[in-house]
C-alpha cells in the first residue's frame, strides 16, 4: 500500500468516527503486505454504559486502481440481555462518506438521522432516516424509512414550541441542532417558572415533534404537533445500500458530541 492509499484511509476511518490510527498496526501491515483481494478489522464500542457496539470493516483491494479501499462496515448492538436483543446492521461506504460510527449506534437503538443523500439519478437530497426493525431486505438489512422535506419535518420550529433555555444562545442552539440531526439525544434545559429542568430530547420526525426524557431510559413524554400523515407518505426504502452515494463530509462529530468512552480496541485480520 503506498503512503496516498494510507492517508486516504485513515482519513476516512477518522471521518466515520474510527479513529484515523487505530487499525493501522504491525498485524494490519503485513496483511496488507501480502496484497489480498479483501480483508476484515474488527472492533468494538461503548458509547453508554448498557450498549456495546461491536464492528466489522471490511477493506477490498480495486483491481483497476490497485488501491484499498473501506467499502462498508457491519455493527451490531448488544445490551447484553441475549441474542433477541440484538440488532445488526450493514452500513456502506461510498468515496469515503457514509453512516458514521455514533450515527449507526444511534439508528440501532431507533433513532432518527438527518443526512444529505444522492439518488441514482445523481440529484441530492435531504432527509430524516430510521431503521424499520419490523421489516428486513434481501440482503437481511433492516428497511430503511425516510422522511423526506415534503413530508413537513421542522426540527427548528418545533424546538420552537418548547421552553428549552438553550434556544436563546446562537452558539448553543446551532450546536444543539446539529447533534439532534445525528440523532443524538441531547441534554437540555427546560425554564419552568420556579425553577430549570433538565431533560434529555431526541428528534421524532415519523411524528413530527421531539421525544422528551427525565432520563436517558424512560420516556416521560410524547407531545405529537400534528398526526403522521399515511404511512405511505414515508418512502420506504434504504438509501444506504451500496452504490448509492451521500453529499460532501458533514461537521466532524467530536466537535459536536464530547469525549465517548470506548474500550481497548481489538484488531482481528481475516484473509
Amino acid at each position: 500500500m503506498d503512503s496516498e492509499n494510507f492517508a486516504f484511509l485513515q482519513e476516512t476511518l477518522k471521518y466515520l468516527g474510527f479513529g484515523g490510527k487505530l487499525f493501522f498496526s504491525d498485524q494490519f501491515d503485513q496483511k496488507v503486505a501480502g496484497e489480498p483481494k479483501e480483508f476484515q478489522v474488527s472492533t468494538d464500542v461503548f458509547f453508554d454504559e448498557e450498549h456495546r457496539l461491536d464492528c466489522t470493516l471490511h477493506f477490498r483491494r480495486s483491481e483497476q486502481l490497485n488501491m484499498y479501499f473501506f467499502n462498508k462496515y457491519e455493527a451490531k448492538l448488544d445490551d447484553g440481555k441475549g441474542e433477541d436483543k440484538e440488532r445488526v446492521q450493514t452500513f456502506y461506504i461510498s468515496k469515503g462518506s457514509g453512516v458514521t460510527l455514533k450515527e449507526a449506534y444511534n439508528l440501532l437503538l431507533g433513532r432518527a438521522v438527518n443526512k444529505d443523500l444522492t439518488n441514482a439519478e445523481g440529484q441530492k437530497y435531504n432527509a430524516w432516516i430510521q431503521l424499520n426493525f419490523g421489516e428486513k431486505d434481501l440482503n437481511n438489512n433492516y428497511k430503511v424509512r425516510q422522511f423526506r422535506q415534503q413530508y413537513g419535518y421542522d426540527l427548528e420550529k418545533t424546538l420552537e414550541k418548547y421552553p428549552i433555555l438553550e434556544l436563546k444562545n446562537d452558539e448553543l442552539r446551532a450546536g444543539l441542532i446539529r447533534s439532534l440531526k445525528k440523532g443524538n439525544m441531547h441534554t437540555v434545559s427546560f425554564e419552568k417558572k420556579d425553577r430549570i429542568e433538565k431533560m434529555f430530547i431526541e428528534a421524532s420526525p415519523q411524528y413530527k415533534t421531539i421525544n422528551i426524557y427525565p432520563t436517558g431510559t424512560k420516556i416521560i413524554r410524547r407531545e405529537v404537533a400534528k398526526q403522521a400523515q399515511a404511512a405511505e407518505q414515508a418512502v420506504v426504502q434504504d438509501p444506504l445500500r451500496e452504490g448509492d452515494k451521500e453529499s460532501p463530509k458533514e461537521t466532524k462529530e467530536e466537535e459536536i458530541e464530547g469525549p465517548v468512552r470506548r474500550t481497548a480496541r481489538k484488531a482481528v485480520m481475516k484473509g
